[in-house]
């Protein structure tokens, strides 16, 4: 805490770690403060993409996915940062509903959006894999994210994770194990053992975060036991 990001890199294993390492260093000099302000993350952010660019340039330069959560204030109150720049993803679970929050930035995303693709026809094609933006390769050493507000509340559970887990499962089969109750740590391993057992084509990293109260914050919220489980 204050930050909870995954990032899934691109170049081959050696490139590619070193880029999703660079991406979440940027990060580091985060952790343990109370609230993480826009300026603070625009800042880290401009860090990461020019430390992630440095690795290589040309169309086989190293690149990474950035997605995650800040918890960061909108005026006087506490609320979520939810980042994104490439295909990895952030889900929320309340409870009242399950959503993908960010919204991928890839070639295929661009079809289902235009109608060319319906949901269906997406998972076979030769595109699921191309984004269209991300730290480091061909984007250069600026690169811009969504960033999405979402307000606080005890008892939510957040999702973040690369597209290994997201090819595997549908939204049904992800929510089913979030709402399931098990502990953060629990639920992150089932989630990665899931998609295994659907094909596991691809590395998988999910991380839970759930939100908690806290008195002092009360009534508002901040996220705690964030687990992640990766398999290479």
């Amino acid at each position: 805490s204050p930050v909870f990001l995954v990032a899934d890199g691109m170049g081959g294993h050696h490139l590619g770690g070193a880029a999703s390492a660079h991406a979440v260093g940027a990060f580091e000099d985060l952790v343990g403060r109370a609230f993480v302000t826009s300026r603070e993350f625009n800042k880290r952010l401009t860090r990461a993409a020019r430390s992630v660019a440095a690795l290589g340039t040309g169309e086989r330069a190293p690149g990474s996915t950035l997605t995650g959560l800040l918890l960061s204030r909108q005026g006087a109150l506490p609320c979520l940062r939810v980042v994104n720049i490439g295909d990895s993803r952030t889900y929320h679970l309340s409870t009242q509903s399950f959503s993908q929050i960010t919204h991928d930035h890839s070639e295929l995303q661009e079809l289902i959006d235009s109608g060319y693709l319906n949901r269906a026809q997406a998972l076979e094609s030769r595109k699921r894999n191309v984004i269209t933006r991300a730290l480091g390769g061909y984007s250069g050493p600026v690169v811009g994210a969504d960033v999405h507000l979402v307000p606080l509340n005890a008892g939510d559970r957040f999702l973040l994770c690369s597209d290994g887990l997201s090819d595997e499962l549908d939204d049904e089969a992800i929510a089913t194990v979030l709402a399931a109750g098990y502990t953060a740590q629990r639920t992150a391993e089932l989630l990665v053992a899931a998609s295994l057992e659907g094909g596991g084509h691809d590395n998988t990293t999910a991380v839970v975060v759930d939100s908690a109260e806290t008195p002092a914050l009360a009534p508002a919220v901040v996220p705690g036991d964030a687990s992640t489980q990766e398999v290479l």
